[in-house]
């Protein structure tokens, strides 16, 4: 079976609701496997960031084919009922996922999941239609001196009193996602240790699941559950101190996707939120599984051909 993802945004009225899935209107949808019969199907449509900039809201993801890395793709709309047609922002050599996009002194940048390269690049919007983006600065390298079975996933950026602060997941010697924490006086770094990194060793809170959100005068991490598969839910912590020498979290809100209903029957492992022309807009990701048997046989022919 060929684990797929697909994403869906959801409309709110009241930002008390954003946590309460089942309350949101669905008014845009990105689906996998379309279409369905080729030899190199896209298998995944995930990660959604959704950034507000010159009077529209970008949605920014990963697109995945079967045979192919991901490349990161975009769409914006400016009355939440016509979308534009979805581009291809950026392209490497290696897998790229999680397109956390963000603006800094009128700049827009983004930090995507370039684990495949061992390292956290920085990346800068080429224009205003923020169509292109090309590379700007390594903010951090794998250390060569250890076993690292994953590379930096999901990193994420948030900035407070002057100082930034990166966080990121690996993996080393061993199937445990490890969370760890850099702080930096400017974006470009250097990035130095903070003093409670690693923030967790755990597959359940250890890998961040998209935006850090300010809510309700709160700072809240979402992080994906991996304890049983790769990406089943995502969970909402309070980051309760936030300093370059302290750090502390408590767990909020726990399995927020519902898994009761058809589309999150098999989980998900993403969640952002943005106020968007007074509606709280929510975009999420969800899990299926096929077995892609005749894209497989046609992959394979063309092949020996």
């Amino acid at each position: 079976m060929i684990e797929c993802f697909k994403i869906q945004l959801l409309s709110f009225d009241n930002e008390e609701e954003i946590f309460n899935i089942k309350k949101g209107k669905k008014i845009y949808g990105v689906d996998c496997l379309k279409p369905y019969f080729k030899a190199n199907p896209t298998i995944i449509v995930a990660d959604p960031f959704l950034f507000e900039y010159k009077g529209k809201l970008h949605l920014f993801y990963e697109s995945k084919g079967l045979y192919t890395p991901g490349v990161l793709m975009m769409t914006s709309t400016s009355d939440l009922v016509h979308w534009s047609k979805p581009v291809v922002v950026l392209k490497e050599p290696f897998h790229l996922s999680y397109p956390w996009v963000f603006e800094e002194e009128g700049k827009v940048y983004m930090i995507p999941e370039t684990g495949q390269d061992g390292s956290v690049r920085l990346y800068e919007a080429t224009d205003e239609t923020l169509s292109s983006f090309v590379f700007s600065h390594k903010l951090l390298e794998q250390p060569k001196n250890r076993e690292i079975r994953m590379g930096y996933g999901d990193s994420s950026i948030y900035k407070k009193d002057g100082k930034y602060y990166l966080m990121t997941m690996l993996q080393y010697s061993e199937p445990v996602n490890v969370l760890e924490l850099y702080v930096s006086d400017k974006l470009e770094g250097p990035y130095t240790v903070h003093p409670c990194s690693p923030i967790t060793r755990s597959n359940k809170i250890g890998r961040d699941a998209g935006c850090w959100i300010e809510h309700q005068d709160k700072l809240l991490r979402v992080s994906q559950d991996c304890t049983h598969r790769y990406g089943d839910n995502v969970h909402v912590s309070e980051i309760t101190k936030l300093s370059p020498t302290e750090y502390e979290e408590t767990i909020l809100k726990e399995k927020i996707l519902p898994t009761d209903i058809p589309f999150y029957k098999e989980g998900g492992h993403q969640f952002n939120v943005i106020n968007f022309k007074d509606k709280w807009i929510v975009a999420t990701d969800a899990k299926e599984y096929h077995r892609l048997l005749i894209s497989r046989i046609i992959h394979k022919i063309k092949r020996m051909l």
